[in-house]
């Protein structure tokens, strides 16, 4: 007896947009047929695959993933007990693939370019709905993929992404040594224990230690450092320590208003940007601070309410903040 069916997809569980021909693979698809009799019973056969449920003129087939022609085959039996010709077809399981690599781990300000690239691909669609081949990432995060191949099928990839932070390297503000024979300590002021590098303003390696020490300067000088982590991550800092003679602190002005000698001018001050003074009187009070000093913030004889002090010896406290002991002395009043 010849019996007359064919093979049809069924709605309800495809996966995508398949047809018969080609199937994704690991997806679950429901396949049927339509025999010469209602009551016949249908025996199938799946190569590259799993029936996972049996509706006799129906079954629902899990593929494997394995890329390739595979065989369903089915024999229709009435109830006569007449058994037709198998009938075949075949299904092409296609997968597309994608892989984004490793998860990623970079430091602060750099970018890591994933590229979904594969074969046959029609669509691609990234966690923030952008479209393209490719993505730039440039924040911590968790980042994927979805593509789709010209069958329908889809396949995913998820990528993580951590950021470190780079170190963070502070050799103060720009200072000068002004005491012969005094030493500056450059220190990055953290307790690394990665590597370190040190230069000076022409870029030539002085030291790997985490400081150095610094004497009187002949002239300007620019010096530098790197500091590498243990994610290789990279800090810098520049710190220029500028020429110095020695300090001539006046112990005597007068601001009476001939515009001569008006205010205790120390010139060479101006480099110690980080620098305090504070002018004390006989009783110990404060009468005058200043944080820098510089032609524009001169004391002028004056308190810090603006009021004229009384001719007299005042008591100065000058700390440079650059390591060395602070300077101490008197200046005197004259009217």
């Amino acid at each position: 007896m010849s019996l007359i069916f064919f093979l049809v997809i069924l709605p309800g569980i495809g996966s995508y947009a398949q047809t018969i021909p080609v199937a994704c693979g690991s997806s679950v698809v429901r396949y049927g047929v339509i025999g010469n009799n209602g009551t016949s019973v249908f025996d199938w056969t799946i190569a590259g695959g799993a029936i996972v449920n049996n509706y006799n003129d129906s079954i629902d087939v899990q593929w494997n993933d394995v890329v390739g022609a595979h065989i369903i085959t089915v024999v229709e039996t009435n109830i006569y007990g007449c058994e037709g010709e198998p009938y075949l077809e075949t299904i092409m399981v296609t997968t597309p693939f994608i892989d984004l690599g490793v998860d990623v781990e970079m430091c602060q300000n750099e970018t890591e370019e994933f590229i979904a690239s594969s074969a046959d691909i029609t669509d691609y669609l990234w966690q923030d709905s952008t479209i393209g081949e490719t993505l730039i990432a440039s924040t911590e995060g968790v980042y994927w993929v979805r593509i789709t191949d010209v069958s329908g099928c889809v396949a995913s990839d998820t990528v993580a992404v951590t950021i470190h932070e780079l170190p963070i390297v502070d050799l103060g503000s720009d200072t000068a040594i002004c005491e012969p024979g005094a030493i500056l300590t450059l220190d990055p002021s953290d307790n690394w224990s990665n590597s370190f590098a040190w230069f000076d303003g022409d870029d030539l390696p002085l030291s790997n230690s985490p400081t150095i020490d610094v004497t009187s300067r002949t002239e300007d000088q620019e010096f530098w450092v790197s500091v590498t982590d243990e994610f290789g991550c990279e800090g810098t800092d520049t710190i220029v320590v500028r020429l110095c003679g020695k300090l001539t602190i006046p112990n005597v002005f007068t601001p009476n208003g001939d515009g001569i000698n008006e205010v205790w001018e120390i010139e060479e001050l101006f480099v110690f940007e980080d620098l305090t003074i504070d002018i004390f009187n006989r009783w110990g009070e404060r009468v005058f601070h200043s944080y820098g000093y510089s032609s524009d913030s001169f004391w002028d004889g004056n308190d810090s309410k603006g009021k004229k002090l009384p001719m007299d010896a005042y008591y100065y406290v000058i700390d440079l903040h650059n390591g060395e002991e602070p300077i101490v002395g008197n200046v005197t009043i004259v009217r």
